[in-house]
């Protein structure tokens, strides 16, 4: 556990469960969108089911001004496993950006590499000065569940299924040049239990054979529902075909359309053939201090950092 410590008149020190109310306060004064205190536990608290988080607040005044978190996650490359952290709810009341936001960003977790999708122009701002560097661009992208996908899907091709989700299925390794989220089990298991949607975890087969695990999501809060693919494993070949199959997966749930986050250029091209149209970009931020890990390319999905259960 981190010790509080005072940074100019900015206290740090870990967050305590029982500020969720106010968390979820400063989340609509430095977004104006309101997550629910029940959905902040289960991002920051969740205890031994799932990634390891740190988070902080920054108090001035003995009130809470700002917070920062950081959740690792494993990644494969060259053949090893490395630990990166994604920084989230990086968040600042106006009125104490100066004094709270700088110390915030200064944290950096023990883990081989850092990662930020997005940010605002103050945010690039600290996060160049931090040291991170642009490596890349997040695309997120709305695909529609009817025609397409299941024209594709009963057209000659690898035979592709969702089976249940079994044993632990790890991915197929991925190029030595690129960074893989590696989606431990527990991992999923954590993001399968978010309290505002509906989750359906899979194994994707190809032919017979397990490629890794598939974990979606489904809000039924909106008319039609409206589907996420938080995770899907890396293919080299035809990731257009299990795009297919779970967007018709998702389309028998009721949902109209489904997103899904790339940033690898082989997804981007089966979206593109899907007519995906881009809703949000995201400047990709990498930081990594001591040379441990030098990708060329990321393969990253929903499962990076809080991205998974907004705006689905």
């Amino acid at each position: 556990m981190n010790q509080a410590r005072m940074v100019r008149d900015v206290l740090l020190r870990p967050t305590a469960e029982s500020e969720l109310d106010r968390l979820s306060e400063l989340t609509e004064t430095v977004y104006g969108v309101r997550r629910a205190p029940e959905v902040l536990r289960w991002l920051l608290f969740h205890g031994d089911r799932g990634p390891a988080v740190e988070s902080l607040v920054a108090e001035r005044g003995g009130r809470v001004v700002g917070h920062v978190a950081s959740l690792e996650c494993r990644y494969g490359i060259g053949g090893r496993t490395v630990v990166g952290a994604h920084r989230m709810l990086w968040m600042v009341e106006a009125d104490a950006r100066g004094a709270a936001g700088v110390p915030l960003a200064g944290r950096s977790p023990e883990t081989d590499f850092e990662v930020v999708l997005g940010g605002t122009a103050a945010t690039k701002a600290i996060l160049v000065m931090r040291g991170f560097r642009e490596v890349g661009e997040a695309l997120e992208v709305r695909l529609s569940t009817s025609r397409r996908g299941k024209a594709l899907a009963t057209t000659d091709g690898p035979s592709v299924a969702l089976r249940d989700c079994g044993p632990a299925v790890r991915a197929l390794p991925a190029a030595d040049d690129m960074l893989v989220n590696v989606a431990d089990p527990e991992h999923l298991a954590w993001l399968a239990s978010c309290p505002e949607h509906d989750s359906l975890l899979f194994t994707l087969e190809r032919s017979g054979e397990a490629l890794g695990p598939v974990l979606l999501y489904v809000n039924r809060a909106n008319s039609p529902p409206t589907g996420r693919i938080v995770h899907m494993p890396y293919l080299e070949e035809g990731p257009e075909f299990a795009l297919a199959a779970i967007l018709d997966r998702l389309g028998g749930e009721g949902c109209a359309e489904a997103s899904v986050l790339t940033t690898e250029g082989g997804l981007r091209q089966a979206v593109e053939s899907l007519g995906g149209e881009v809703f949000y970009r995201r400047p990709l931020w990498f930081r990594n201090p001591n040379g441990a890990v030098e990708p060329e390319r990321f393969y990253l999905t929903y499962m990076e950092g809080d991205l998974a259960y907004r705006r689905v």
